[in-house]
C-alpha cells in the first residue's frame, strides 16, 4: 500500500446527511472506518496506532492528532487504540515533564464564592498538566481544600487520575493520599510529584515540607479502607475526600482492567459501585469532614441520562448530607469539532456538577 493512503480516505454526507465514509480500497462506510480497517487491512491500522503513540510522545495533544489524521477518527478512537497498544505492550508513552516552571501559583487568585464555576483556562502553574485526560482543574481541588481544611489535614481522592489533588495538597501543606486502578495514573501521579519535589528545590518562590510528601497507592476505590488501613489510617482520620470519578463509560480509562468503574455501561450497575465507594469513604471522614465529586450528566442513543443525579442520591442514602451543589461550566475541549457534524441534533452537555457533602458529628 502507498504510504498516502490516508489521503485517499473521503469523508461525505448522503442525501439524508448522513456521515459516510469511503476508504481507499473504495469500501463504503458507516459513520466510522475502523472496524473495516481492523478487519480487512490491519497492517495499515497497526502502523497509524503506532504513529498515534510516537505523536503522542512529542507532546501532540489528542485534537492535533485528530486533525493530523483529517478528522477521519475521532480522538476517542485515537485514545483508545494508544491505550491498548501500551497496555498489550506494544508500544510505550511517556510521561513529558515541563521545559520552565512559569510560577508556582496562580496569579490573583481568589475563593470562588458563588455556586457557579467556571474556568475557561485550565490552572498551569506549578507543574501541573492535562495530558491525563480526564483530570480536573486545579482550580478546584484549590477552592476545595483552601475552604474545607487547615495546614496539616489529610485529604483523600480515590480516583487520582494525573495527581492534580495531590499536587495542590502539597503545595498547600496538606497531607495527602491518591489512589487509581490504572497503572498509566499512578505512574503520571508518582512522575509529577517527583518532578515538584525536584524543580522546587532552589527557587525562593516555594518551600515544600517533605512531611505533606503525597502516598500514590495502586488499587480499587471500592477498597480504601483496606488500602487506608495499611497507611496506618484508621477509620474516621481524613478530613477532607476530593475526586473526580469516571462517568460511566463516557471515558473509557483502561482497556484491559475489568474492576475498571469506567468500563461499566449500565448506568445502575455504575451507581450500585459507586454507592460502595461512598460506604467506604463515609466510615473514612473525620465527623464534620466533607466529600466533594464532581460528576457529569452524560448521553446514550441520543438520551440523556442524569447520572449527576442518580448518584447524588446513591450518597445520601449512605448518611451523607448534601451541603452544596455546585454547578461547573465544561468549556470546549478537543472532542467538540468531531461531533460538530451534520448529524448534530442535540445541545453539547456544558455542565458538570460539583456536590459537597458532609458527615455530620
Amino acid at each position: 500500500m502507498p504510504e498516502d493512503d490516508i489521503e485517499k480516505i473521503r469523508v461525505f454526507y448522503d442525501k439524508n446527511d448522513a456521515r459516510k465514509i469511503k476508504c481507499f480500497c473504495g469500501e463504503v462506510c458507516d459513520r466510522s472506518i475502523v472496524p473495516h480497517l481492523k478487519k480487512v487491512h490491519p497492517e495499515k491500522w497497526q502502523k497509524w496506532c503506532m504513529d498515534f503513540v510516537r505523536l503522542r510522545n512529542k507532546g501532540w495533544a489528542y485534537r492535533r492528532i485528530m486533525w493530523k489524521y483529517r478528522v477521519i477518527f475521532s480522538w476517542t478512537v485515537i485514545e483508545q487504540e494508544i491505550k491498548k497498544m501500551v497496555e498489550l505492550g506494544k508500544a510505550s508513552l511517556k510521561i513529558l515533564r515541563k521545559k520552565e516552571i512559569v510560577k508556582w501559583a496562580p496569579t490573583d487568585f481568589e475563593l470562588e464564592k458563588a455556586t457557579v464555576w467556571s474556568f475557561p483556562k485550565r490552572g498551569d502553574w506549578a507543574v501541573h498538566e492535562s495530558d491525563y485526560r480526564g483530570n480536573w482543574p486545579p482550580q478546584i481541588p484549590r477552592n476545595l481544600i483552601f475552604r474545607y481544611s487547615k495546614e496539616g489535614d489529610i485529604v483523600f481522592d480515590p480516583f487520582v487520575g494525573g495527581g492534580t489533588t495531590l499536587i495542590e495538597a502539597y503545595l498547600l501543606n496538606r497531607k495527602s493520599v491518591g489512589v487509581d486502578i490504572n497503572p498509566r495514573a499512578i505512574a503520571i501521579s508518582n512522575e509529577r510529584i517527583k518532578e515538584l519535589k525536584e524543580k522546587s528545590k532552589g527557587t525562593l518562590d516555594i518551600r515544600l515540607n517533605d512531611k505533606y510528601c503525597p502516598i500514590v497507592k495502586r488499587g480499587d476505590a471500592r477498597k480504601s479502607l483496606k488500602i487506608l488501613s495499611k497507611l496506618g489510617l484508621d477509620v474516621a482520620s481524613i478530613d477532607l475526600i476530593c475526586t473526580h470519578p469516571p462517568y460511566l463509560d463516557a471515558l473509557r480509562y483502561t482497556e484491559n482492567i475489568k474492576a475498571d468503574l469506567s468500563r461499566i455501561q449500565d448506568p445502575e450497575d455504575f451507581c450500585d459501585e459507586m454507592q460502595k465507594i461512598a460506604r467506604a469513604m463515609y466510615i473514612a471522614l473525620k465527623d464534620g469532614g466533607r466529600c466533594a465529586v464532581l460528576i457529569g450528566d452524560i448521553r446514550k442513543n441520543g438520551k440523556i441520562i442524569p447520572l449527576g443525579f442518580k448518584l447524588m442520591e446513591r450518597f445520601l442514602r449512605e448518611k451523607f448530607e448534601l451541603e452544596e451543589i455546585i454547578i461547573k461550566q465544561q468549556h470546549k475541549d478537543e472532542s467538540t469539532e468531531f461531533y460538530f457534524d451534520k448529524d448534530f441534533i442535540n445541545y453539547l452537555i456544558a455542565h458538570e456538577y460539583l456536590f459537597i457533602f458532609k458527615k455530620e458529628g
